[in-house]
């Protein structure tokens, strides 16, 4: 009954203040959040309280009633969910709870406005229980209204931002010195068995929308002689003809700031581009692609030449200029033929003549795989071909007539033969390859004579 009779006071009073006011009065809709927590103080030291915060939610009126011209009260009525977290110990265990009450309260602060940007509230909250609902870990809820006090009361202070727009944000805290806990009571839910007293702290945070009335505006005085015109936004446009009268414009734009169409951060006055996003150092204008190759200019070492990216905007090279660009020409840095994937071709009578010279090639009966002196004049003419062209290459490659590991040993060894003969006679190793392909190779019949004679051979092929 205590609670109902509170209530309806608190209307009575803001009906009457209505009616007195009206003509200066203003108002709207709040809503927000809160933070808070419960404090108690235990009697059984061998229990104790962990307490941690909550969030809840708060939404609710207010209405504004000026005092002065920088002074008015703002009392507010809101449901506002508060509460807290809390950890309970003693000699059986511990125990984790969520303590959620809701109250109605009725704020009603002082209002200081200390310029446009800021006003200062500081006054009483009276909060009137009208739920409350514990949680334990297994999120099994219990009403335990009966186990608190039906009124408590607050002290309450902060700050609203921007107080007088039309979208305005408070942020203030609520301390209660009321004791929550009723001392003979008989709750429903022990879970505050060793608690003598119980009080709630918060911090809210909300945004407040003014749904009706207004920052009074200084009224021009008119007088026979002078005549003042209203000019808000001090930008030398009456605000009759102003058509953004609180932002400072200018008279082309009907007092309206200079446009900027396209977000940019340059006003179309000075933007060449107004309706793309550009930047400063084009005028507005988006970072040029000369050569429309994906790559702005401002990234792109070959602005006018298309390119690619890993290039930096610049085209394949083709160090060699030979029309094959370097990731296709297998010698980048010798001109060659497309039809031999940008390396040079061998002239077909100058392989011949090696081929030629292979075949003069032969081995001693001692080892099998040492070189005979009979060589020697056929090995010396290809290391003079490689030693006049540093970039000519050449690929040993010795066969047997028989297969199996023993025969790819040999032809292994056979060709490492040749290579170290050229390479002692002055040929870089890099330019010699030697392979050993046994018998796997063949070119005639293996079992014949003749065909076994033409498979066991020695080849040198010419390449760059």
């Amino acid at each position: 009954m205590k609670r109902k009779t509170l209530l309806l006071l608190t209307m009575c009073v803001i009906m009457t203040a209505t009616v007195f006011a009206q003509n200066q009065l203003s108002g709207g809709l709040v809503a927000g959040a809160n933070y808070s927590y419960l404090k108690g103080d235990e009697s059984n030291t061998s229990a104790s309280y962990d307490w941690k915060w909550k969030w809840g939610p708060v939404g609710g009126v207010f209405v504004n009633f000026p005092l002065g011209s920088t002074v008015s009260l703002q009392p507010m009525a809101l449901y506002s969910q508060m509460g807290g977290r809390y950890y309970y110990t003693d000699n059986t265990g511990s125990y984790k709870w969520t303590q959620n009450l809701g109250y109605i309260s009725v704020p009603v602060p002082l209002k200081i406005n200390a310029g446009n940007a800021i006003a200062i509230l500081v006054g009483p909250q009276f909060d009137f229980l009208v739920g409350a609902r514990v949680k334990d870990a297994n999120d099994n809820k219990t009403k335990n209204e009966d186990q608190f006090n039906q009124f408590n009361f607050n002290l309450t202070g902060g700050v609203e931002i921007m107080p007088n727009n039309p979208v305005s944000i408070t942020v203030r805290g609520m301390y209660g010195l009321s004791n929550l806990i009723k001392s003979n009571s008989s709750p429903v839910y022990q879970t505050f068995a060793v608690v003598d007293k119980l009080h709630s702290a918060g911090a809210q945070a909300t945004l407040n929308f003014r749904l009706f009335g207004a920052k009074k505006k200084s009224v021009a005085v008119t007088t026979p002689e002078v005549s003042t015109t209203l000019d808000t936004d001090g930008d030398g446009i009456p605000d009759a003809q102003d058509k953004c009268p609180n932002t400072p414009g200018v008279a082309k734009y009907n007092g309206c700031p200079v446009p900027d169409t396209d977000g940019d951060g340059i006003n179309d006055d000075e933007d060449k581009c107004p309706t793309v996003a550009g930047v400063a150092k084009y005028n507005g204008c988006p970072v040029p692609d000369t050569d429309g190759d994906g790559i702005n200019d401002d990234n792109d070492k070959c602005p006018t030449v298309p390119g690619v990216e890993r290039y930096q905007g610049c085209p394949i090279p083709d160090s060699d200029n030979d029309g094959i660009n370097d990731e296709e020409d297998n010698c980048p840095h010798l001109a060659g033929t497309a039809a031999n994937h940008g390396c040079p071709e061998i002239d077909a009578s100058t392989q011949s003549k090696v081929d030629m010279m292979a075949k003069g090639v032969a081995w001693s009966t001692a080892t099998g795989y040492t070189l005979s002196t009979k060589s020697n004049k056929s090995l010396d003419q290809v290391a003079s071909m490689l030693k006049a062209d540093e970039n000519l290459k050449v690929t040993v490659s010795v066969h047997t007539s028989t297969t199996g590991d023993a025969a790819k040993t040999l032809s292994q060894n056979r060709a490492d033969a040749i290579k170290s003969y050229l390479v002692s006679q002055g040929v870089k190793d890099t330019q010699v390859e030697a392979v050993g392909y046994g018998g796997e190779q063949p070119i005639a019949d293996t079992k014949t004579s003749a065909g076994r004679a033409k498979n066991q051979r020695t080849e040198i092929k010419l390449h760059y």
